[in-house]
């Protein structure tokens, strides 16, 4: 099943999950998260676009929204202010063994 959907899930899913791949999951927060990279990704733009936003909560609750996404997005502070790139690969990576 995964070959036939395999491009259509990289193009409009994958380039969301940069921040959940490097940071882990943060439940409610990876919902903002893939948000986020989403509005820095320079290889698409959202400008007058809807952006489905579905977190499944722990087997009782769901909830789906969409996000309106304006003309002009990346001039805002929240894309233009985040550094969130330069703070992860300034990370030092240790050993479970170093870390202990």
């Amino acid at each position: 099943m995964a070959k036939y959907f395999d491009r259509e899930w990289k193009s409009k899913c994958e380039s969301s999950l940069k921040l959940a791949k490097m940071l882990g999951n943060i439940y409610t927060g990876s919902l903002y998260n893939g948000l986020l990279t989403l509005l820095h990704d320079s290889s698409i733009d959202l400008s007058g676009k809807k952006v489905m936003m579905f977190s499944y909560g722990s087997g009782c609750a769901s909830s789906m929204f969409f996000v309106h996404v304006n003309k002009g997005y990346k001039n805002h502070p929240l894309v233009t202010n985040s550094s969130f790139q330069q703070r992860l690969d300034s990370r030092i990576k240790i050993s479970a063994e170093a870390y202990d």
